[in-house]
């Protein structure tokens, strides 16, 4: 890099941050740290995890013993 470059950098904080490695083994680390954020699965597998979310939501409040809307 050429020396004003350098200043320009540093005069805009570029260089303040360290640099992230991008690579599979890096990323996976990042997922397996943030798990709570999925961003994976069909179309289908998201409508199954959002039933199962909503029958959780049901059990908390009606009570594990009862049952739900009757299913097709």
């Amino acid at each position: 890099m050429s020396k004003k470059t350098d200043e320009l950098l540093k005069q805009f904080g570029a260089d303040d941050e360290p640099q992230k490695e991008h690579s599979l083994q890096e990323n996976a680390k990042e997922r397996a740290l943030h798990p709570d954020h999925l961003n994976a699965g069909t179309a289908f597998d998201w409508e199954e995890m959002e039933a199962y979310k909503q029958e959780l939501e049901r059990m908390d409040r009606e009570g594990v013993g009862r049952s739900g809307p009757a299913k097709k």
